[in-house]
């Protein structure tokens, strides 16, 4: 990644360039701001973004309510793909999830998204299993993958 790109956890005030970005994209969640906005402001979710010189290239959300993270959302915009935005994104929620002690981050993928299959992979996501006809509109199998972090400390 040549550009300086910085990865930062989401504000509020970042929902409506993540709903545009979420928009231009056709494999996204396409939540409704309110939902981003809400995401962002719950502490058992984690939104980062990427930004260049205060433009929102990128987000991504992941649920943290426990020890298994889940990787719900991740879109980089179409002027800045192909960059290793994604790939930073998802670094960054690995580091976020180690340091808060998770045990791994699943992620479910359509079967045929084969760039989010192999940015998953360009990180060390592992193909788990399949969900049939887990999407609507088209119907479409699930891939699902996970990043293992290790087994979280238990208190003593």
């Amino acid at each position: 990644m040549s550009r300086s790109i910085a990865i930062r956890v989401a504000v509020p005030t970042d929902a409506a360039a993540i709903v545009r970005i979420d928009r231009d994209s056709p494999t996204a969640a396409h939540w409704p701001e309110a939902k981003y906005r809400q995401a962002i402001e719950q502490a058992e979710r984690l939104v980062l973004v990427a930004e260049e010189s205060g433009e929102l290239l990128g987000f991504l959300v992941a649920s943290t309510a426990t020890v298994e993270w889940e990787l719900e959302n991740i879109v980089v915009s179409r002027s800045a793909q192909r960059h290793g935005i994604g790939r930073a994104l998802l670094r960054a929620l690995i580091g976020h999830a180690k340091e808060a002690g998770a045990s791994e981050i699943r992620q479910e993928i359509r079967a045929s998204n084969l760039a989010a299959q192999r940015l998953g992979q360009s990180v060390g996501f592992v193909q788990r299993g399949r969900r049939k006809e887990y999407y609507r509109s088209p119907d479409e199998d699930a891939l699902l993958f996970n990043y293992l972090l290790g087994e979280p400390e238990t208190p003593r």
